[in-house]
């Protein structure tokens, strides 16, 4: 790729190619100043937020944000929440609706989680929708465990339908309000998860039509990390439903980043960007210029149809300890970086490149045997006939060794049994059973997983 392209695509998504990014005025205490765009400029403890409200046509009221309501709140947290979770929550409160968008692990989950605790509260039905299967069984875990009155109903698994707190896919969700179903004309309050894929040229209608049928006087809480025009969707929101909707947007990110490039053939990586989000461009040179040297070395030594560069002659990564991945990953564990997740754009890639450090162990003798005994505990509610599966038989071994693949093509048992092993477990909370899990894109999306590193095979996809 062209460095043209990196900066490109590192410009796209926030980072800054030319120096730090600019920094806002603060203010002292806990104030509300009034932005001239007419937002609202909230400080807390040095963590900020910006706060503006959408009215529906011809309908008038305040544009500062909602007072915090009086008396217990519906649940507490044994640590004070950032500013844009309170005012969400007392835009909530105070009946109205409100999108949050705020970085990857800011904790928009806990305006979610309040929202089930006013549900609870209030003796109204609760709905919280999100995009992937995957994501909404990490929640509806979560969920249950803190709350209890938790169902789920994805398309593989239903799980106390009739719940107070429901858990559900989008178009799960759709077409219940498409049938009319009586849980979703008792929904008090609608929580989407990942908003942002209203905007997918395929998917998105999906969003848009459960927003448009929801029940008037419905509240709802829009959570994303991404969404470029957030006034305009408020907006539209406040028009369709009648109802104001508030917008809180924080650039607050509590885990600070740092991008590498890792050349392919070559050893070492190179950070390209720091935590303060600067681009690092003498190291991005260097890295060039060891991709370049690397590409150079193969092919003045390349036999017989095969480099050494980390690729065969028709340019498929080598498997073993002499391929790219295999460098990585022992360069990951070394450092301490793990746990590890590799995204692929192929399942046959995932599995390929999984199969490929079939000579590494990453577990000790008592995580293998608790692997073993979740799986097996796991595959217990399978018939005889389907255990005997090949992909059942092939993913365990794999699974021993730390080792695991996650995508589409698995039985949604397999898929969730991966999720439970890569979270971490009660007997370590620094890490999971999985130290290295080769995935396609959509895990992704809203899981909250405990990975210190995270690698790209391909920075584009065919689509």
């Amino acid at each position: 790729m062209a460095a043209a392209d990196v900066k490109r695509g590192l410009a796209a998504v926030g980072v800054s190619v030319d120096g730090p990014p600019a920094k806002l005025a603060r203010l002292g205490d806990d104030r509300v100043a009034a932005m001239p765009v007419g937002s609202n400029y909230i400080e807390t403890d040095g963590k900020s937020c910006t706060h503006e409200v959408c009215w529906p046509p011809g309908v008038g009221g305040s544009l500062l944000p909602p007072e915090q309501r009086q008396g217990p709140p519906a649940r507490a947290y044994p640590f004070k929440i950032d500013p844009f979770q309170q005012t969400a929550i007392n835009a909530l409160e105070a009946g109205h609706s409100v999108l949050v968008a705020a970085h990857t692990s800011a904790g928009k989950t806990v305006v979610a989680e309040y929202a089930f605790a006013m549900g609870l509260r209030d003796r109204m039905r609760v709905v919280y929708t999100s995009p992937l299967k995957a994501l909404s069984n990490q929640k509806y875990r979560e969920l249950a465990e803190a709350f209890g009155d938790v169902g789920l109903m994805t398309g593989d698994v239903v799980i106390n339908p009739n719940a107070t707190c429901l858990v559900m896919t989008t178009e799960i969700l759709r077409s219940m309000l498409y049938r009319g179903a009586e849980v979703v004309r008792e929904v008090g309050l609608l929580v989407y998860d990942e908003i942002h894929y209203l905007r997918d040229a395929e998917r998105g209608v999906v969003w848009e039509e459960s927003i448009i049928l929801a029940p008037k006087g419905c509240r709802m809480a829009f959570l994303s990390a991404t969404i470029p025009n957030t006034t305009e969707f408020a907006s539209w929101v406040a028009a369709t439903h009648g109802s104001p909707v508030h917008v809180v947007y924080t650039e607050y990110r509590p885990t600070p980043l740092q991008h590498y490039m890792f050349p392919a053939g070559a050893d070492g990586l190179f950070m390209v960007v720091d935590e303060q989000g600067v681009f690092r461009d003498d190291n991005f040179q260097a890295a060039v210029a060891a991709l370049q040297e690397a590409g150079a070395a193969a092919a003045t030594k390349a036999s017989g149809g095969r480099g050494a560069g980390g690729k065969d002659g028709k340019g498929r990564a080598k498997s073993g300890p002499g391929s790219d991945i295999f460098k990585l990953v022992l360069m990951v564990m070394k450092r301490g970086y793990d746990p590890f997740i590799v995204f692929s754009f192929s399942k046959k890639e995932c599995e390929t490149l999984a199969l490929s450090l079939s000579g590494l162990d990453l577990n000790n003798q008592d995580e293998k045997q608790l692997v073993e005994g979740v799986f097996k505990n796991a595959i217990d509610v399978l018939s005889e006939e389907d255990q005997r599966l090949p992909q059942i038989g092939a993913l365990l071994p794999m699974l021993k060794r730390g080792i695991g693949v996650h995508h589409s093509g698995l039985l949604p048992i397999l898929k969730e049994l991966v999720e439970l092993l890569f979270q971490p477990t009660r007997h370590s909370l620094q890490e999971g059973l999985l130290k290295v899990l080769f995935a396609t894109e959509t895990f992704s999306t809203g899981l909250n997983m405990p990975a210190k590193t995270v690698a790209f095979t391909r920075a584009r996809k065919w689509d």
